[in-house]
This record gives structure tokens, C-alpha cells and sequence, in this order.
């Protein structure tokens, strides 16, 4: 019966019957746009876009991929990105109020990460230092606010000529004053009917009514419409935190070509050190390209042993010399990675692991072998007194349908070779390994084309319900 099976059902035995293989749909393209958003074009085919393997969830944030560009999605309740970084998610905690239109009360009410940002407490004469702190209208005078501080210059024909700030310009008679020679200070020195005439108030170092001396810290100051704004930053620094009163704060030279390394550094000089990479794992898990771990074995029971898979499903485990978890549905399998601190994998994570830094066809290398993981033509009847005895070499590809087989699940990790550079065991063969969404990757046992089927970029999109030869694995992101 096995023999027939293996004849006329190429797929995967499943609880006595055969799961036939699932197709993978090839999308065609002119263009990346042509793509899900998760690829790109190549040769006029969708491919997976390697940038998208950096756009895990990020900390209070859900992430997408654009084509290889992670942004924010969206953010948890009560969490916002105010700097517009994707590497540390949604940093600002805030609740909006006013139903978040900005009001000048000293408070955040839209959420922007800034308090008040349309007034300016600096030279608006309604709000000046404060909001609702107006500058007082005394009489014969037009009042003004500079650097926070309220002052004022005379209505034209009027004079302070007692230098008394309550009763404003009290005087119809200019007297003279800085003996009579012009100077900027709003004041008709010189008695001509004209305030600061011939005086520049339109350049960084005289800008605005009071002439001020524009500058700011690793920056070019500019003159703006009276008032003094920030220009150019200096080479390597940055205004990151859009604050223009303390200029180009952040100076960096970008070091490693400005890709971001695990190494205490912020080597792309945006204000964060190794963001975005994942520079340390639990010694149960293995860390792939810097950006996420993965379990180092097949997910397996709590309680399980090398005789038995055991009976507690409280939580999953990545140890060695275990009976896999195995049988197990989508929602078997999410639970518990969560339970673990951990979650699925999701596709492309999955894919990248299995490929290994060579980005090989199976784990342990591009050609097909029937004895490195544990595949069906693993356990192949040869030898003396076997239908296959005289073969060589036994077992080979596909010897199952000639030879016959014992076929089973082992403990994880008792195929040493079954693994790459990342570290990670029996992703290739043993139990099927659900990735998020539900299908099934790397092939089992029992798969009757395991040359096919035992490929990294072969998919099992056989339903999410639980399925005998269906295990897992966890990755995480943000670890434990």
C-alpha cells in the first residue's frame, strides 16, 4: 500500500492519506509596483524583498513593507511616533485632548510630540513667553514681543519722552535721543518722523525689529520674514529632534558605510544605536542577519522527552534530543510561541533561516541528499536481504518507492548535519513547521517527493486546522 501511495500520490502521507502538493503561484511583473507590497520585480517575477526581513514589529507599533521600505503602520492606543522613526516604533505616550486640535495651553493636545507648535511664545505679541500672556497695550503704542519679553514702539506722531513705561507715549515732541544718531531700537532717534530708517533688519546678523544676531548651534541662521530661522545644518550634525531653538543638535559621522551594525554604534547617525537589529539572543534561539532569533530546534512540549512528545501545552520549548511537538493547528502553534515570550515566524523570516547566509535551495546545500535531515528516503530498506541490496549508493532520491521504508519522527537534533551557518537544526525534514498565517514549511518525514517538498521555498498551504506531521517554531524580535 505504501509503495502505491508513493506511486500515484506525490505529497506528504497524513494521517493515512495522502495531502497532495500545493502549486506556488508565480506572479509576473514590468515593474515592482506591479508586486504585492511585500516584493519586488526581478526577471519579471515577484520575489520576496530582502528589505521587508528588517520590518518586524517594532516596540508600541505595527509594522508593513513597502516594496523593501519598513514604515509604521500603525500605532498602539495611546502610543504615537512623533519623531517619524520606524526603528524605535511609537515612542511618545500621549492621550490627546481637545479632541486633538491643537489649543496654546501648554499642552501636547494633538499628540505631535510638541506643546503649542503653531504659536510662537517668542515673538507673538497675544502669547509672548506664555500663552494668553499678552503684551500690554498702553497708550499711543503698538506693543511687541522679542525673545519672550514684551516691549513696545510709538504710534507715529507719538513720543516716550519720560521713559515711563505706563503711560506709554505720553509726548506729541520728539527729543532727541542717542544724540540723534539712528540706531536700531524702534525709536526716532534723530527726530526725522521715520523709526530705524536705513537700517538693516532683513540679514541674519540685523534680523527683525530689534536687529537681532541670528545663530545657531551647527547650523546657518537665516532672516525669515523678520524673524530669525534655522538654515543649513553643518556637515555630520542634524536637527533630529525638529527643535529649531537649539539648532543641528546631533552631530554624527556615519561609520560602516552608514549601515547600521551590531556595534554600539549608531553607524547611520539617525539618534539611535543598532536599531532595528536584534544583537543578542536566548541561548535556545539562533540569531539570523542581526535583525531577528529563531529557535535553534523544532518546537517541542515542556515535558517531552526522547521516548515520548509529553502532555503539557502550556508553552513551547527548543531543546534537544526531544519528541517535536507535532499534530499541532495554527492556533496550536501561535499560542504557544506566545506563551514563550516568543511568536510564529512569520514566511520570509522562516525562508531566510532555511536558506542559511548562502541562500542555498535546502538548509544543508543546494543538491538534494537523502540521509542529512530526516526525510522519507532516509530510512530506506537496504542492504542484504532488501529489494534495494544490490543499489549503490542506498539510500538515494526518491529510493522509497523502490526499496520501502520505515519511516518516523526523531528527537530533534539527532541529525547533526541537518543544519547551516545560522545554527538552526531540522528546519529541512522531521515535522512540517507552520509559519504565520498557517502553512506548512521544510517537509517531514514522511514526504513521499522529499526532494521536492524538503525545499526551503516549498509551501504547505494546507489549512490552519491541526494536521498529524505539522510542528513549529518560534522567532522573536523583541525577546525575552
Amino acid at each position: 500500500m505504501l509503495f502505491l501511495l508513493g506511486c500515484f500520490l506525490p505529497g506528504c502521507l497524513v494521517e493515512g492519506r495522502s495531502a497532495r502538493e500545493t502549486p506556488t503561484k508565480v506572479l509576473t511583473c514590468q515593474r515592482t509596483l506591479d508586486c504585492p507590497e511585500s516584493d519586488v520585480c526581478e526577471d519579471e517575477i515577484c520575489v520576496p524583498a530582502p528589505g521587508c526581513l528588517l520590518c518586524s514589529d517594532r516596540p508600541q507599533a505595527a509594522t508593513g513593507c513597502f516594496h523593501g521600505t519598513c514604515y509604521t503602520a500603525f500605532c498602539d492606543a495611546g502610543w504615537w511616533d512623533a519623531n517619524g522613526l520606524y526603528q524605535d516604533g511609537c515612542e511618545y505616550a500621549c492621550e490627546p485632548t481637545e479632541g486633538g486640535m491643537e489649543l496654546c495651553d501648554g499642552l501636547d493636545n494633538d499628540c505631535s510630540g510638541r506643546a503649542d507648535e503653531p504659536w510662537d511664545l517668542l515673538r507673538d505679541p497675544a502669547n509672548c513667553g506664555a500663552c494668553h500672556h499678552a503684551c500690554p497695550s498702553l497708550p499711543n503704542t503698538v506693543p511687541w514681543c522679542h525673545q519672550a519679553q514684551c516691549g513696545y514702539a510709538c504710534e507715529p506722531g507719538w513720543y516716550d519722552v519720560d521713559g515711563i513705561t505706563e503711560n506709554g507715549c505720553e509726548s506729541e515732541v520728539c527729543v532727541p535721543t542717542q544724540g540723534g544718531q539712528e540706531i536700531c531700537d524702534l525709536v526716532d532717534n534723530d527726530c526725522d518722523g521715520t523709526v530705524d530708517e536705513d537700517i538693516v533688519k532683513d540679514q541674519p546678523d540685523s534680523c527683525g525689529p530689534l536687529c537681532e544676531f541670528c545663530q545657531f548651534d551647527h547650523a546657518r541662521a537665516r532672516c525669515v520674514q523678520g524673524a530669525c530661522a534655522l538654515g543649513e545644518c553643518d556637515a555630520d550634525c542634524q536637527n533630529l529632534d525638529q527643535d529649531p531653538e537649539n539648532g543641528c543638535e546631533y552631530c554624527c559621522t556615519p561609520t560602516a558605510g552608514g549601515v547600521e551594525l551590531c556595534d554600539g554604534l549608531d553607524n547611520d547617525c539617525n539618534g539611535l544605536v543598532d536599531d532595528g537589529l536584534v544583537c543578542a539572543c536566548p541561548a535556545d534561539m539562533v540569531l539570523v542577519e542581526d535583525r531577528y532569533c529563531i529557535d535553534r530546534y523544532e518546537a517541542s512540549r515542556p515535558d517531552a522527552t526522547a521516548a515520548a512528545p509529553g502532555a503539557d501545552s502550556s508553552r513551547a520549548t527548543s531543546r534537544p534530543g526531544v519528541v517535536p511537538w507535532s499534530n499541532t493547528s495554527l492556533t496550536d502553534a501561535a499560542g504557544a510561541c506566545l506563551a514563550a515570550g516568543k511568536r510564529l515566524c512569520t514566511a520570509l523570516e522562516w525562508e531566510t533561516a532555511c536558506r542559511g547566509p548562502d541562500q542555498t535551495v535546502y538548509s544543508y546545500g543546494d543538491a538534494y541528499d537523502p540521509v542529512i535531515c530526516n526525510g522519507i528516503d532516509t530510512h530506506c530498506h537496504c542492504g542484504p536481504g532488501t529489494t534495494c541490496e544490490a543499489a549503490e549508493p542506498c539510500p538515494y532520491a526518491h529510493c522509497y518507492g523502490t526499496c520501502g521504508a520505515y519511516f518516523h519522527p526523531t528527537a530533534t537534533g539527532q541529525f547533526p548535519q541537518c543544519t547551516n551557518a545560522y545554527g538552526v537544526f531540522d528546519i529541512t525534514g522531521n515535522v512540517w513547521e507552520r509559519v504565520e498565517g498557517g502553512a506548512g514549511r521544510g517537509g517531514a518525514f514522511n514526504c513521499l517527493n522529499s526532494e521536492n517538498l524538503h525545499r526551503c521555498e516549498y509551501v504547505a498551504a494546507w489549512g490552519s486546522q491541526a494536521i498529524s506531521n505539522f510542528g513549529f517554531r518560534c522567532c522573536c524580535t523583541q525577546c525575552p
